[in-house]
């Protein structure tokens, strides 16, 4: 059992590492963000069917029916990911996803009988005022901008309860499966965006893809990975393993695309990170049934 949560938390820590890529990612490409989230799922999904196959594991109607739930909110989360870091800096998109525990400590009595100690409120609305500091610091000019926040914002939300859902979903199903189940609902629920706000969703030419297909190996495979790791490791734990997030994702923004953090944004990273640790950190009690 320690030795299947060792393997769970490694494999969360990588999982992070390579997710935290996806905001610079985002920016580099030039496509059109649905086109963009629709062929990275197609790629992704594709990538995962063989993956499956190579495993000796069929793929079933059954499997995708249970795969639907979080197929369609992780669809969704990733519609306003894209669509908030093209408003906004990376930095600002990670310390708004960085309330993310705040969120999960929320519902992990409810949903998987751990409760956290009243103080974690108090660091709770300390981890929000540090969100406040950094998107004020940041200005609403150049690449920061308050809908672009408003955005990354609802995305957080969202990814928040395509965890808890993957999370009850993994009790049925393997980790490859249930990603690749998700992967072609979620193909499924950008078209109706692409529709409305009239993107095109033909496939990407020339250099269009690098990005699309980095997109799909380096953070699909976190995405992946994260769903191993739901399967054996602790949802308040996963909230601790993800504030690495907040961390790595800026330093490759500052590498890839150039971003800067100003001393007063940098000054609200660093209370919403003191912040959150106390607030995942804190000792979880078992729910009395």
């Amino acid at each position: 059992m320690e030795r299947q949560v060792t393997i769970g938390r490694t494999a969360a820590v990588v999982s992070v590492m390579m997710l935290a890529t996806g905001p610079s990612i985002v920016k580099i490409s030039e496509l059109p963000e649905m086109t963009f989230i629709f062929w990275r799922l197609g790629a992704a999904a594709l990538g995962y069917a063989v993956a499956l196959r190579l495993s000796g594991k069929r793929f079933s109607w059954e499997a995708w029916r249970r795969s639907l739930l979080g197929g369609l909110v992780f669809g969704v989360n990733l519609v306003f990911f894209v669509l908030g870091m093209r408003r906004t800096s990376a930095a600002n998109a990670v310390m708004i996803g960085a309330l993310q525990p705040v969120v999960l400590i929320g519902v992990a009595g409810p949903f998987f009988g751990e409760r956290p100690r009243r103080t974690i409120y108090f660091w709770s609305l300390l981890a929000m005022g540090g969100v406040a500091l950094s998107m004020v610091a940041s200005g609403s000019e150049g690449v920061a901008s308050r809908q672009g926040d408003l955005l990354a914002f609802a995305g957080m939300l969202l990814f928040s309860a395509y965890f808890v859902v993957s999370k009850k979903a993994r009790q049925e199903l393997d980790s490859m499966t249930y990603q690749l189940g998700l992967t072609l609902t979620a193909v499924l629920v950008v078209v109706p965006f692409a529709v409305f706000m009239g993107q095109s969703l033909a496939p990407p030419g020339g250099a269009d893809w690098w990005p699309v297909l980095l997109m799909a190996a380096i953070p699909g495979t976190g995405h992946w990975l994260t769903n191993y790791a739901h399967g054996q490791v602790s949802l308040v734990a996963m909230s601790l393993i993800n504030l690495l997030f907040t961390v790595v994702a800026p330093l490759y923004a500052w590498v890839l695309v150039g971003e800067t953090v100003g001393g007063w944004q940098a000054a609200g990273m660093g209370l919403v990170l003191v912040a959150l640790t106390m607030v995942v950190s804190r000792p979880i009690e078992a729910v009395s049934r």
